[in-house]
């Protein structure tokens, strides 16, 4: 679990430096995506399960000076009542 937050932060900070000022979109598992919201949310890794992650979830962050405002997670209401 720790190599993987490892691998997920080196390719945030990637990220974050290759498009500084650009709107970036990451597509991942829920595996993944929970170690990027333990980073963005600077959480211990004893937090990963206490983040929900459905199929198909959307979530959105903005990252201003390197610091990371949530304005959503595990958002699934864009999907149809019979996956949501």
């Amino acid at each position: 679990m720790q190599d993987l937050v490892a691998r997920i932060d080196e390719a945030l900070r990637f990220a974050l430096r290759r498009h500084s000022s650009e709107t970036v979109v990451l597509v991942g598992h829920n595996s993944g995506n929970r170690a990027l919201l333990l980073e963005l949310l600077a959480q211990p890794l004893s937090a990963y399960w206490r983040l929900a992650q459905d199929p198909c979830c959307i979530n959105e962050a903005e990252i201003v000076n390197g610091r990371a405002t949530m304005l959503r997670v595990n958002e699934t209401a864009h999907l149809p009542a019979q996956f949501a």
